[in-house]
């Protein structure tokens, strides 16, 4: 549980092992760019919404937005209601028509259940079982947004772009630039002779986000380091972690990083405006002929942003408001039936989960305790804290000097 809790924060800081999604097994020859005529398929199956059936003839003088999703994707089906907005706002203009891979009871499952779908009243035409309109368009991750326009695709994007502002500027100007979403883009910044040295350059339109990672590139035979469309910030705290500045076993949420900057917002999106990663998301190469330990190889690599960025990363000590973890006396607790619990190895697995949560502050293991735990759900902290009774732990507010990340401008 250990493990899996170091891997998932792994994930999270973007400094787990990354295998690069291959082109092998898809097939990109049907695809289909910006600017190109748009073939519509013969025939489609389709559920929900107004549509009987889908007439491309009759759509081509409206804005057609195809947006792939699925049932798994929590973006895609938070979206919706924004999506269902804009139709209901531009019905004369503009059409949204849902394309899901899955089958037509998966997908009727998910909007007969979802609860968030029924109260933002979402009825938006699908295609199920599509595989057509995907190798037009494929893709890797969703949601994948493919707008049509007058016969031609406009834009490869992502749904953050779909706004009122853009479906006007598209349907009065007959064309629109949006950030280009293509999984399959190049990583590459440098040319096919790789050289010793740091590229470093801004956003790059159209190629896929990549968090670090250290490998010999297979061309040239150095050591790669590189990092692709990446805000600093992220960048910073995946180095950090991976150069092992902090001791103890905690993701530094954003409560727990310390801004010593003139303007946090060229570092972190706290806006959620899509535009930023244009403005300001990075993307970093660097060359080594010596093979290092990852740790040393961050710690390299931290200079080069002290050197083109002037801002350094490093551990602090802050006092704050947590939720400490602290030994009790042990209390029966009788386990509700029928309810599935979480198993933690520990309290220290315990508090990782916990605090990625965020639901509480910043959580302190004070028991340091090996035993297995098991906790049901629970609503309150008074419901916790019957469960952790059992295994000698209260969870109980309090103040405490922790450890912090410090982002800092030199």
């Amino acid at each position: 549980m250990r493990g899996l809790l170091l891997m998932i924060i792994g994930l999270v800081l973007g400094t787990g092992y990354i295998h690069a999604q291959q082109k092998n097994g898809i097939d990109l020859t049907k695809r289909l760019y910006v600017g190109d005529v748009f073939t519509p398929p013969s025939n489609v199956q389709l559920m929900r919404g107004n549509l009987k059936k889908v007439d491309w003839k009759k759509l081509k003088d409206k804005i057609v937005l195809l947006d792939f999703f699925s049932t798994s994707c929590g973006s895609c089906i938070e979206s919706m209601p924004k999506l269902q907005q804009l139709q209901n706002q531009y019905s004369d203009i503009f059409e949204v028509i849902m394309v899901g891979w899955q089958d037509r009871s998966t997908l009727e499952k998910l909007f007969h259940k979802n609860e968030y779908l029924k109260e933002h009243k979402v009825n938006l035409p699908v295609i199920y079982a599509d595989s057509y309109l995907k190798s037009l368009f494929p893709h890797h991750s969703v949601p994948h947004a493919v707008l049509l326009y007058r016969g031609k695709v406009q834009a490869i994007t992502t749904t953050n772009f779909v706004t009122a502002a853009n479906i006007e500027k598209l349907y009065k100007e007959g064309s629109i630039v949006l950030p280009l979403k293509d999984d399959f883009g190049s990583r590459d910044l440098s040319d096919s002779k790789k050289h010793l040295g740091v590229t470093v350059m801004g956003y790059q339109d159209g190629v896929p986000y990549r968090g670090w990672t250290f490998e010999k590139d297979s061309v040239s035979g150095l050591i790669k380091s590189s990092l692709y469309n990446a805000s600093i910030f992220a960048a910073l705290k995946a180095l950090g972690a991976k150069a092992r500045l902090q001791h103890s076993l905690y993701i530094p949420r954003m409560d727990r990083v310390v801004w010593k900057v003139k303007d946090s917002t060229r570092y972190y999106n706290f806006a959620n405006d899509p535009y930023w990663d244009i403005a300001n998301k990075i993307c970093y190469e660097r060359y080594d002929s010596i093979v290092r330990p990852d740790s040393l190889q961050a710690l390299s690599v931290l200079k080069d942003f002290e050197t083109f960025f002037g801002v350094k990363v490093y551990k602090g000590m802050k006092r704050m408001r947590v939720l400490q973890l602290n030994p009790t006396a042990i209390k029966t607790y009788i386990a509700p039936k029928g309810r599935e619990a979480m198993v933690y190895m520990g309290s220290a697995v315990f508090a990782g989960f916990t605090d990625l949560s965020e639901v509480f502050p910043p959580v302190v293991d004070n028991v340091k305790s090996d035993v297995k735990m098991e906790i049901h759900p629970y609503r309150t902290l008074e419901e916790l804290n019957k469960q952790l009774a059992a295994y000698g732990i209260k969870a109980e507010y309090g103040m405490e000097e922790v450890e912090v990340l410090v982002i800092e401008e030199l």
